[in-house]
């Protein structure tokens, strides 16, 4: 997104590089466009076309529960919220100009390969994949930074370094640090990730002929006694049969909240679950294990009859624990490179690292604004990319131009929404994951706000654009 963006300019020259060998389209879930939708309208309103023709309109969003009392089986709906009313009501923002609402669902693979084909067709710029980030460093006989990849090769000089590589990212370990890494092993990236305590198993089923004539996605939750599932649909493509998925979230039994139960000392099995702190999405499962988390469903006393049709014709399962960034960090989003060897205070060279996305403010996917934020980020960071440049053109040179000031702008235009919504999205998570009282409690909490608008108010001041 923030590639597209910057390319709209035209005088911008940019070079993109991935860590995994290849864009593979069937890793990962699926993900609800809002916010991030009203951004990719404002990169290209033809670029937001291509996506919505992939998309399936978001619809409602239900909640529903195991009955407290009785004999019944019928599960208890809590509350229910008509996505399509409530933004027309509530959130000019999202509706377009010939009255579209902004609100759609669409496969994360799909999305990045409408992202990527579109770049090349149109831009003729190619993402560098396979190579993975081990040092970035200002070099003085350039005059810029230098980047270094596990593959030997190194790239430069560089005036900005944008680091949108995830919760465990290793432009935020230099933004957080300044340390520069050089080694052919990678960087330890970033160590400030937050394990939540909480795990998500869940099975993407691609979609038949009988999903071929979907037209709107409705997500619904079940809440049980310590775990709770969701089911949702989610475009797949223009043309495509509509996908279905179906997730379980539930309490890792070694923790409380973030903390472990015992200390990491006193029991080898009580550790968090490093193999996927990069929260790629991508660590897949065999079905074995998906089945075992159904006896958690149960266990829960949660309907499992729609979330088992969909497990059983599944063939993609993935399993993933949540983590989140502190946003009360005290490093910011952005940090000027020094030259080498230039004591403690350092020489300044005017070339940045600035974060985005999850490397930035990773945060529980409760609220379903992950991506949301992220595509936010990127237009807000290109406009003030933009205006760096349109005012170094109108001045007598770099001195008179501040880019810093501009990128700390960025940051502190978009720190507020981004850290409110971290906070709102880590509470839902552990009150829908919560178990004996606790579950009795998110019950009753969850009807209650429905009753009064409470939780329509959060959902759509999380999925309104602020950019």
């Amino acid at each position: 997104s923030l590639a597209h963006a910057l390319l709209q300019s035209g005088d911008i020259e940019i070079e993109i590089f991935d860590s995994r060998t290849e864009l593979d389209e069937k890793m990962g879930s699926g993900i609800q466009l809002t916010g991030g939708m009203a951004a990719l309208r404002e990169i290209s309103p033809e670029l937001q076309r291509n996506v919505a023709d992939a998309s399936l309109p978001l619809e409602r969003v239900i909640s529903r529960c195991r009955p407290w009392f009785g004999d019944g089986n019928e599960p208890w709906k809590l509350l229910e919220l008509d996505i399509q009313k409530s933004i027309r009501d509530s959130v000019e923002e999202l509706i377009t100009e010939d009255s579209e609402v902004l609100a759609y669902t669409i496969l994360r693979g799909t999305l990045q390969r409408i992202l990527h084909e579109k770049m090349m067709k149109e831009h003729d710029t190619q993402v560098q994949f396979g190579k993975k980030l081990s040092g970035l460093e200002y070099s003085e006989s350039d005059s810029g930074i230098s980047l270094q990849f596990t593959d030997g090769g190194s790239t430069g000089p560089f005036d900005l370094v944008v680091g949108c590589d995830g919760i465990k990212s290793a432009v935020k370990e230099y933004v957080n640090t300044g340390k520069s890494y050089s080694s052919n092993t990678g960087s330890k990236g970033s160590s400030s990730a937050i394990y939540s305590g909480i795990r998500i198993t869940f099975a993407i089923q691609e979609g038949g002929e009988a999903e071929r004539d979907t037209t709107g996605a409705q997500f619904t939750q079940f809440f049980g006694d310590g775990a709770y599932a969701l089911t949702s649909m989610y475009g797949a493509g223009k043309g495509e049969p509509a996908a279905k998925g179906a997730f379980l979230i539930y309490a890792d039994e070694n923790y409380i909240g973030p903390f472990p139960k015992r200390k990491p000392e006193e029991s080898t099995d009580v550790k968090p679950f490093d193999e996927n702190i990069d929260w790629t999405q991508d660590n897949r499962v065999p079905k074995d294990h998906v089945n075992e988390c159904m006896e958690v469903l149960q266990a829960a006393s949660i309907p499992s009859n729609d979330v088992a049709r969909i497990v059983e014709k599944s063939n993609r399962f993935f399993d993933l624990g949540v983590y989140f960034h502190n946003p009360f960090s005290l490093s910011g989003w952005v940090r000027e490179f020094s030259k080498p060897n230039s004591g403690w205070f350092g020489s300044k060279t005017s070339k940045y690292a600035v974060l985005a996305g999850d490397a930035a403010h990773a945060m529980p996917p409760f609220l379903g604004q992950g991506g949301n934020q992220a595509i936010q980020d990127a237009v807000c960071l290109s406009t003030k990319i933009f205006q760096y440049n349109s005012q170094f053109q109108q001045s007598s040179g770099a001195e008179n131009v501040d880019l810093k000031v501009l990128l700390k702008e960025y940051e502190n235009r978009r720190w507020l929404p981004t850290a409110s919504i971290t906070a709102k999205s880590a509470f839902l998570g552990y009150l829908e994951a919560g178990s004996s009282f606790l579950s009795n409690f998110r019950d009753a909490f969850f009807f209650v706000m429905g009753k009064v608008g409470v939780a329509e108010k959060v959902f759509m001041d999380s999925a309104k654009p602020k950019m």
